[in-house]
């Protein structure tokens, strides 16, 4: 198949342009696995998935917060409007539990549903696959290799998203320290995906996210966002990980005088 030209052109840059950059590579990716951009027959079985989670996700937080707080304060004969409150609180709790830990559990299912888009991405912008050939051995080393990216991803959210996010809601400041970190980790969770298909190891792929940055954040921030957006967050992971395969491609472009001025000099 003809290769299709990137809808972002290299090299990626650095600051608030490269930032605003990774936010378009993001909205581009959720176009291509929406209904219509072509890639949306790969993405259906993960958007069906991502429901699931989120739904059992919740539940589950639900009933846990509640047996933690409203049995608490029923128990402690507190007023009424008191418990009704807490089960309010309780619904809110299992909502964000449900929000931060989505990630770190579709990580363990990306060899089986992430990995086929990036390919299709690949293929459809360079004509070339991206990993080796497909076999049971392969899907099922990538699982077993995924499951420690996963519990970096559980740490990540637990340990500094979700207090940050609690920051966040509390103070402006920590509203401004929120947004790019938490983009920064959820930028750098989706380039995980093409990346590892290019068999990197961990510290070379968190290399291209510490050399990519901005684009990477603005990627991440974005994909934060349209996970607060009932229904379009069920996209965020095809989505997500579709323009990391982009970017990544785009960050394989090198600046031309860059280039030139690499090139060995023929009369020295």
């Amino acid at each position: 198949m003809n290769p299709l030209p990137l809808p972002i052109r290299g090299p990626l840059q650095p600051g608030m342009r490269g930032f605003v950059a990774g936010m378009r590579v993001f909205i581009t990716g959720l176009k291509l696995v929406m209904p219509g951009g072509g890639l949306f027959k790969y993405a259906l079985v993960p958007v069906l998935v991502s429901g699931f989670i989120l739904l059992v996700l919740a539940i589950a937080a639900f009933f846990v917060a509640q047996a933690l707080l409203v049995d608490w304060l029923a128990s402690m004969d507190f007023a009424p409007w008191l418990s009704w409150l807490g089960g309010v609180l309780v619904f809110v709790l299992a909502v964000v539990a449900a929000y931060f830990l989505f990630g770190p559990v579709m990580k363990l299912f990306g060899p089986l549903f992430m990995d086929p888009i990036c390919e299709q991405v690949h293929l459809r912008y360079t004509g070339k696959p991206l990993g080796g050939p497909t076999t049971v051995g392969s899907v099922l080393k990538g699982l077993v290799s995924s499951i420690p990216s996963a519990l970096r991803s559980l740490l990540a959210a637990v340990l500094i998203e979700l207090p940050l996010a609690i920051f966040a809601m509390v103070t402006f400041v920590g509203a401004a320290v929120a947004i790019p970190v938490t983009g920064l980790l959820q930028g750098a969770e989706l380039m995980d995906a093409p990346l590892a298909l290019r068999n990197l190891k961990w510290s070379q792929r968190v290399g291209w996210v510490k050399a990519h940055l901005a684009p990477c954040t603005g990627m991440g921030a974005m994909a934060g966002l349209c996970m607060l957006v009932p229904v379009l967050n069920l996209f965020v992971v095809p989505a997500g990980v579709a323009a990391a395969t982009i970017l990544m491609l785009a960050g394989d472009e090198v600046d031309p005088a860059q280039s030139q001025s690499q090139k060995p000099d023929p009369t020295g």
